[in-house]
């Protein structure tokens, strides 16, 4: 996979995923490496790429030994570390659990010693999540540069991992498409890549990740979504938008996302509308505007309902729905109800709202 740019904190002492992966061009890996921090999702990729790099699939087999430091005994693994490889220029020996593994002062002074003079061929990896860098083996290793540190992403980081994903991937995303996965999904990676693998499936040949495809594969198992809510404003269908909106706010849907997404919304009508009345083209439109063309038709039809009064109105009702949430605390559907009702009745205010 290609590499993802991850910001450092400024308490981090040791190097990260990215650091990792520009250490190994040339597939050249070090002997020793120990891996830290609560994103396995990171852990986990670099082993894979380190096993993928080192051994072919007919020397795994003899020459790949992955073990957990609750139920193995450190002679045995130290042995395998110390054997050499069959058939294959490296070995390679992976210990989950690592901590667990030093039980007692014996398997400590046991694995220092490897530590101090390691073997060449094999690649010993070993995986502990919050280790004691006072004690052994951990500072002979932090002495020897082997450490690589995994923290998970803050909330305001996984927007742009997902991007640099699908980049690596040969895949486009709209940031509005990652913001909502990360909102459907949450920050957990692994649920992410899983969901992208997903979304590349549904997508075919086709390169570029929308919105509209996000809602459509990965919120289509939460029930209703952000779309269907603006399809129904869109149709000005009152009943349908209300009942969609009692429906998201039950299961979770964060009222802050539904805003932004409908100031999106808004904003592609005015912008279809404009070009319209100008005289462009379908075709230069979906260009213009980069609406999916499956979903044009449903744009189109909202511009011709909305007049560009009602429009440059909703402007002003998202906005301060957006600041009644952001500095008081109204009830979210309450909140919900009051803005899809002055979105579809000529925009008007939607007044100050009784919490």
């Amino acid at each position: 996979m290609g590499s993802v740019a991850l910001l450092k904190s400024k308490k981090e002492k040791y190097p990260n995923y990215d650091d990792f992966l520009e250490s190994t061009h040339g597939k050249k890996y070090a002997p020793l490496y120990l891996f830290i921090g609560e994103e396995d999702f990171f852990s986990e990729e670099c082993v894979d790429r380190l096993v993928r790099d080192l051994l072919t699939e007919d020397t795994k087999a003899f020459n790949l030994d992955v073990v957990y430091g609750s139920k193995a005994d450190a002679s045995q693994v130290m042995a395998h570390a110390a054997s050499f490889p069959m058939m294959s220029d490296r070995r390679v020996v992976v210990i989950r659990e690592f901590d667990k593994l030093l039980s007692g002062d014996a398997e400590k002074e046991l694995v220092s010693s490897y530590v101090a003079r390691p073997l060449e061929s094999t690649c010993l990896v070993l995986l502990a999540e919050k280790p004691d860098f006072r004690t052994k083996p951990y500072n002979d290793l932090k002495k020897i540069g082997a450490v690589y540190s995994f923290n998970r992403l803050y909330d305001n980081q996984v927007p742009g991992w997902i991007a640099a994903r699908c980049k690596s991937l040969e895949r486009e995303i709209d940031l509005e498409a990652c913001r909502l996965m990360q909102a459907y999904i949450g920050n957990s990676l692994r649920a992410i890549q899983n969901e992208l693998e997903k979304l590349f499936t549904y997508l075919g040949e086709r390169k570029r990740v929308t919105p509209e495809d996000v809602a459509d594969v990965v919120g289509v198992s939460r029930g209703y979504t952000v779309f269907d809510l603006q399809n129904a404003i869109g149709k000005k269908n009152m009943s349908e938008a209300l009942r969609i909106v009692k429906r998201m706010t039950e299961t979770g849907e964060a009222p802050q996302l539904s805003i932004v997404m409908l100031t999106r919304y808004f904003h592609l009508i005015w912008k279809v509308q404009d070009m319209l009345r100008q005289g462009a083209s379908e075709p230069e439109v979906i260009a213009a505007t980069r609406i999916s063309p499956y979903y044009f038709k449903d744009y189109a039809e909202a511009a011709r309902r909305y007049s560009s009064a009602q429009i440059e109105n909703s402007f002003g009702v998202l906005l301060q729905a957006d600041v009644q949430l952001k500095s008081t605390s109204p009830d979210p559907t309450h909140l919900m109800e009051m803005l899809v009702y002055s979105l579809i009745h000529e925009s008007r205010s939607i007044g100050m709202i009784s919490v």
